[in-house]
Order: C-alpha cells, then sequence, then structure tokens
C-alpha cells in the first residue's frame, strides 16, 4: 500500500486536478473563494435516490424518459451547489429493472454540451454503450437499448464524454441501475425499505457550496457525501438491511470500509452479482467503479446503539467518517436469516481459454500520458478483435514503479470476467464471482477469464481512475462474429 512519502512524491507531480485537460476546465469551475465551509458530521439524514417509474410497453418492455440538465442542489446545509443531473435529481434517479425484460431509456441532452451515456456492467449492444462517436449533441436525444439478459446485480449509468468524464461525473452524472431475477427473489433478502443503495463519492466545496476540483497534491476530496448527503445519519431497526455500496469516485477515493465497533458484515455480492455463498469480513476495499452489496443486522445490537461506517483508506484524502447508523426502534415486521448458500457461480476454466493477452498500464513520464500497453486511446484505432464465443485470459499488469505507486483500476465494457489469480495467488472469497472492475496495486498485476457471448461491435476497457482514462488510458475492441468454415457468420 502506499504511504505518505510516495504519495508526496506523487503530489509533487500532479493532483487529480492535473490528471484533467486544462482545456477542458475553462468556464466549468471557475475561481471561487477557497475557503471551504465547515462540514459537521452525523448532521443531516440520509436520503434515498428517486426511483424512476417506467411505461410499460405491450411490446414486453419497460419505457423511461430521462432529461440531463442544469440544476442546483442543497448538499450542504444552507447552500446551494449547481450540479449536472439526470431529470434534476444528485445523484441521478434509481432504475429498477428484471433480468429478461428489456428497458428503452430515451436521453435528452439540455446541458450547454454533448453527453454520452454509459451503463456500467450492462450487457449491452454496441449503439447503447456511450462510444465515442455515439454523442448526444446539445438538445439533442438518443434511445438506449438494455437487454437485462444478465443475474441479478447492482450496476449503474454514468456519463463517457472522453477527456471529460472525470469532471462531468463530478458534476453530478452518475446514477443506479438495479436488475433483480427470480434467483434472488427466492433467497428472502432484505428487500423494500430495508434494501437500500449507497452511492458513496468525494467532494471539495468552496465557500459558496460550489464544487471545487482536487487541486496539486489532492487526490479525492474531503466531504465524503453518500446519495449526495455529507456523511449522513440513517435510522435503522433492529433487523438486517441489505446496503448496496457503490464508490462513485471521480478521482482516486479508494475506500476501505468497516464498522466502528469491529463487527463483520456479510458480504453478498460484488459487481456482477450474487456470490455463492455470505463472505464474513470486518473490511470492504471498495475501489471506484466497484460495486459490494453487504448484509448488516441490527437485530444484535440494542436501541440507542450508535455505529460508524468508516473509511480506513484515507491516504489519498479522503475522510474516515462515512455515515452513521442509529438503532431507534425494534422490527416493524419479520424478516428471513440470511441463508447459507445464495448462488452457484459457474467458473470459467482455464483450458478452454482459446488466446491469451496481456496489458500493461502506467503512466509515460516523458509525455504526461496515462498508457495501455506504450498507446494512449486513440478512438480511430482498433486495439483488440475478440470472437464472439471465444474465452480469453488477460494479464493485467500495473507497471509503476515504488517511486511513483499509482494505483490503477482496470474496467471492461460489455464483459463480466473472473478473478484467477491476484500476484499468482488466488483471489479472496469476496473476489470469487462475477466483476467488470478491479483494482491493481502498483508494482501488481491480475489474470482474468471471460467469455464473449453476445454482442458484436466496437467496446472499450480502461482504468476507472477517470483522471486516467481522460489522459489515455483506454483501449478498444472490435468483437467479431465467429465465422464458420463455409464463411458464414455466427
Amino acid at each position: 500500500m502506499i504511504d505518505r512519502r510516495q504519495l508526496l512524491k506523487l503530489g509533487a507531480f500532479a493532483g487529480a486536478s492535473a490528471l484533467v485537460p486544462a482545456e477542458r476546465l475553462a468556464g466549468v469551475f471557475r475561481g471561487q473563494p477557497s475557503v471551504a465551509p465547515e462540514v459537521p458530521k452525523f448532521a443531516v439524514p440520509l436520503t434515498v435516490p428517486p426511483e424512476l417509474r417506467p411505461r410499460r410497453l405491450p411490446e414486453r418492455l419497460d419505457y423511461y424518459d430521462v432529461t440531463m440538465k442544469e440544476a442546483t442542489a442543497e448538499i450542504l446545509p444552507g447552500l446551494k451547489t449547481p450540479v449536472w443531473t439526470y431529470n434534476g435529481s444528485f445523484p441521478g434517479p434509481t432504475i429498477r429493472a428484471r433480468a429478461g425484460r428489456p428497458v428503452v431509456v430515451r436521453q435528452r441532452n439540455l446541458l450547454p454540451e454533448e453527453a454520452a451515456v454509459h451503463l456500467h456492467g450492462g450487457n449491452v449492444p454496441s449503439g447503447s454503450d456511450g462510444m465515442p462517436g455515439d454523442e448526444i449533441p446539445r438538445n439533442g436525444s438518443r434511445y438506449y437499448f438494455y437487454p437485462n439478459a444478465q443475474p441479478a446485480a447492482t450496476l449503474w449509468y454514468h456519463d463517457h464524454i472522453h477527456h471529460q468524464e472525470a469532471v462531468r461525473t463530478y458534476r453530478g452524472l452518475a446514477g443506479l441501475y438495479l436488475i433483480s431475477d427470480k434467483a434472488e427473489d427466492a433467497l428472502g433478502l432484505p428487500h423494500g425499505p430495508y434494501d437500500v443503495p449507497l452511492v458513496i463519492q468525494d467532494r471539495f466545496f468552496n465557500a459558496d457550496g460550489s464544487f471545487r476540483l482536487p487541486g496539486p497534491g489532492e487526490f479525492a476530496g474531503d466531504v465524503t457525501l453518500v446519495n449526495g448527503r455529507p456523511h449522513p445519519v440513517l435510522e435503522v431497526e433492529r433487523r438486517p438491511y441489505r446496503f448496496r455500496l457503490l464508490n462513485a469516485s471521480s478521482f482516486d477515493g479508494l475506500l476501505a470500509l468497516s464498522l466502528s465497533n469491529g463487527d463483520a458484515v456479510q458480504v453478498i455480492a460484488g459487481d456482477g452479482g450474487l456470490l455463492p455463498a455470505p463472505v464474513p469480513v470486518r473490511s470492504v476495499p471498495l475501489a471506484p467503479a466497484e460495486r459490494v452489496e453487504v448484509v448488516i443486522d441490527f437485530s444484535r445490537y440494542p436501541i440507542g446503539t450508535q455505529i460508524v461506517l468508516r473509511n480506513s483508506l484515507t491516504i489519498f484524502g479522503t475522510a474516515p467518517e462515512v455515515m452513521r447508523f442509529d438503532v431507534t426502534r425494534p422490527a416493524s415486521s419479520g424478516y428471513h436469516p440470511l441463508p447459507a448458500k445464495l448462488v452457484p457461480v459457474r467458473r470459467l476454466k482455464e483450458s478452454s481459454a482459446r488466446v491469451r493477452r496481456e496489458f500493461t498500464l502506467n503512466l509515460d513520464p516523458v509525455t504526461g500520458k496515462m498508457v495501455i500497453n506504450g498507446k494512449e486511446f486513440d478512438p480511430e484505432r482498433v486495439d483488440i478483435e475478440p470472437r464472439l464465443g471465444d474465452t480469453e485470459i488477460w494479464t493485467i499488469v500495473n507497471a509503476e514503479k515504488p517511486a511513483l505507486p499509482i494505483p490503477h483500476v482496470f474496467h471492461t465494457h460489455l464483459v463480466r470476467f473472473q478473478i484467477l489469480d491476484r500476484n499468482g495467488q488466488p483471489p479472496e472469497p469476496i473476489e470469487a464471482g462475477w466483476k467488470d472492475s478491479v483494482n491493481i496495486e502498483a508494482g501488481g498485476w491480475v489474470r482474468i477469464i471471460m467469455k464473449f457471448g453476445d454482442f458484436p461491435g466496437r467496446y472499450l476497457y480502461h482504468c476507472h481512475l477517470l483522471g486516467h482514462a481522460d489522459l489515455g488510458m483506454m483501449g478498444q475492441m472490435n468483437v467479431r462474429r465467429r465465422r464458420h468454415a463455409k464463411g458464414r457468420l455466427s
């Protein structure tokens, strides 16, 4: 893990804002008073993002209308923060989908610039993935088709304009997309008001309540927001709750979450869905873009108990206090115990892999660009061409040196993967399920296995420390159909 001395060396190179092209910031974050307001801890209640209601069409699909627009939000008490939003909500509204029932979202762009929307973790056609070249112009609109041909999982959607992802998600363009299915239903997991999403972000603020970008030597905001609220409080009953944790940091806000009383939580799901069985852990690592679902059983605690959700990974600047749970009342209804087994996860076999690839991620000290295999992103270049039906093994190497120990978070569009090993060792049990994002420390590597199954076309893979992606740490794949012996395409 990076230490303070190494962080100072890294800070001498650049802060997070230096990893965003300067010309993109002009007119976006104008000069404001530099003295930030004091933000008290545990002074506001947690709120939950609103859920969108679909229009159900006879074609057995759900239709949503979403408008991207500027708005203001009262994030800090008594102050108004300019934000970019989906439907005026910060964070964006939640879409609840059902496996096997397609969704169509019409995104209208009333922002002052072009936009693109990516469903992170979605198994979607290329034209609905938010690719470069598929931007929505100002005052324009685009229809996104999401088949939901995948199991229950916590996904999220966010802006994906290249060179601007970090700044635009920082301004507010992110929201949740939750898929459910029959296998999940059968488990009796906490649901309704006891199924609570926690979108964790970090921000700096100016004295007037507006957002301030990180400066030199700053990598993540000093105010932690949960569902858009600063260090909030959630009053809970004496019963189990399901929490869907999303690290939606726009920069380098890596997290390691734990309860202040030292008790374990039960991890039940990762990026791509439920695990084979609950995993008790006392610390939950959560890199930007990763999702982890946990169950916390508050029936163990008497009324009046207060438990703080803490972050021990504060080296990048995030605050140690995330939020607080206050046990205030008895359970108002019955509930099911957490099952000992969840859903089976079929492991992909190494022997089935037809192709093996290696990707090296690093900062180019000469150009200042972030590169994959020595190349910065070029939307006109195709880097790899997987084939539908093929299983591939990728080795992802973080080639940063100890003198500048930059982490990277590798994310694949379209296809989920399983971790085979990390630095030659088996993955931890909480990483035993399906993933789409994986954190790799400097000098480390992971091997992942995936199968390209559903859609051909162009897709991306990149670092999800978004300042790194904006500086070029992104590649493009063109997934091709298989050609049979007589030349017929599958």
